[in-house]
């Protein structure tokens, strides 16, 4: 297997911080069994073994207008990310602990598909050598 190199977004790195921030305080105040402590140990898990052990897993793989771009389910977290074999990185996007709702507006996959749209991501496509599918003009559930 090999191995990938992984890099947060500034997008990503924000939102890892602050989840991390929150275990943080939830440690320092002996509160071992807070859902921050649980949630920060799903995201640290997907970052560190999920995601690198089989990162081009299809049934982590987006369809339709996000196709080239995967993410990893747990409850309400989902985080996504782009990958390249060739340069043997792994880039995670985008955080997301919100509730799952389709048709919604804060709906974690709508939310990453505007971001995605904005073109907020395109550098990072762009040096991985993923294609960006989505059209301009395209609407989000």
């Amino acid at each position: 297997m090999p191995d990938y190199s992984v890099v947060l977004t500034p997008t990503a790195e924000t939102i890892y911080r602050k989840l991390h921030d929150d275990a943080q305080s939830c440690i320092d105040a002996g509160d071992t069994s807070n859902a921050k402590l649980t949630l920060m140990r799903m995201v640290d898990d997907a970052i560190d073994n999920i995601i690198p052990h089989d990162p081009f897993n299809v049934g982590n793989a987006l369809s339709g207008s996000l196709s080239n771009i995967f993410r990893v389910k747990k409850g309400r977290l989902r985080i996504y990310y782009a990958a390249s074999s060739k340069e043997r990185k792994i880039v995670i996007l985008y955080i997301s602990e919100s509730l799952r709702k389709a048709g919604d507006a804060h709906d974690p996959y709508s939310v990453f598909a505007r971001m995605v749209l904005k073109g907020r991501f395109d550098e990072v496509f762009a040096s991985l050598g993923v294609r960006k599918n989505i059209q301009v003009g395209q609407q989000f559930n």
